[in-house]
């Protein structure tokens, strides 16, 4: 036998038969090579395979989350239209609120505050995104970032509105707005008048109120009593410090049912009609002071008999 010759000998299970192959060296080698090569091109092309299986998979993925992003951006498109539509009505309903108020409209330059805000731009590859996808987030990301802005904008001025309310609240409080006596006419005007006492013609710096003894006189405002007491032709009087430069008399009474430094709100009873002081009947004298200068009362007065009653009644009941 040739040293390059290899003898395999098969037996079957019983012994009976016997099987020989001879196989040279170079047929084993040949069959190596060949088993090694094959394995080679089988191993590439389950390698490619696998590999083109798994980026089709992950392409496919990325196919089906843009579908779902671009619908998800048609809805945010939808959406933001309609907050911007809001906003349009919210900035057109400030703008009223600040004319009824006496307040300055926002400038319509302040108002586009979107003029010159972040640029959004997005950098992607065009064979995993559809056309126009990526500027359609950028132009949303662009609008949210001037909503956002115009938000801010509007929950300023909203600020400014509250606080503008609750002074012209509070200054309305302290104004002289209710009659001060509630059953009684007015018998005497602001202005010039013969004095019923003097008979001379002179300025009359307030209005009267003819009514009973005893009638109850109502602070016209809110306020604090500065003075309290006897006070020459005023008779038994009170005067009320308003702020705001309002200060308002009242005189003749017959009895004065506060001290001075109380705070008094409107619709307090103050004291009780008389005739104290330069009168020749049952009166109250009542004046309106602003920063100083004897204004007109009448100009404050609620006109409305009920209204004015209304307080008196709230306020009666507020207390009790």
């Amino acid at each position: 036998m040739a040293q390059n010759e290899t003898t395999i000998i098969l037996v079957n299970k019983d012994k009976t038969q016997l099987k020989q192959f001879r196989i040279t060296r170079n047929k084993v080698l040949a069959f190596v090579g060949l088993f090694f090569v094959f394995f080679l091109l089988v191993g590439d092309y389950t390698i490619d395979f696998l590999l083109n299986f798994r980026y089709d998979s992950k392409v496919e993925m990325l196919e089906r989350n843009n579908r779902f992003l671009k619908r998800q951006l048609d809805d945010m498109s939808l959406k933001l239209d309609k907050v911007q539509n809001q906003l349009t009505t919210v900035e057109t309903k400030d703008d009223e609120i600040r004319m009824i108020m006496g307040l300055k409209e926002v400038d319509k330059d302040v108002r586009n505050v979107g003029i010159g805000g972040a640029d959004f731009e997005y950098n992607v590859n065009e064979k995993m995104i559809e056309a126009g996808v990526a500027e359609k987030a950028s132009d949303q990301m662009v609008l949210l970032d001037k909503l956002e802005r115009e938000v801010k904008l509007e929950l300023q001025s909203y600020a400014d509105l509250i606080a503008t309310y609750n002074a012209k609240e509070d200054s309305l409080r302290h104004m002289p707005a209710l009659h001060p006596v509630l059953e009684g006419r007015v018998t005497s005007d602001f202005g010039m008048r013969i004095h019923p006492i003097l008979k001379r013609y002179r300025h009359h710096p307030g209005v009267d109120f003819a009514a009973k003894v005893g009638t109850p006189i109502y602070a016209a405002a809110d306020g604090i009593v500065k003075f309290a007491g006897y006070n020459g032709g005023y008779g038994r009087c009170v005067f009320l410090d308003h702020l705001y430069g309002f200060e308002t008399k009242y005189g003749h009474m017959q009895q004065v049912l506060v001290r001075p430094g109380q705070r008094v709100k409107r619709g307090d009873r103050i004291g009780l009609v008389g005739k104290t002081g330069l009168a020749t009947a049952p009166h109250l004298h009542f004046e309106v002071h602003f920063k100083g200068q004897e204004v007109n009362p009448e100009q404050y007065f609620f006109d409305d008999a009920v209204l004015n009653r209304a307080v008196i009644t709230n306020l009666s009941s507020d207390q009790q």
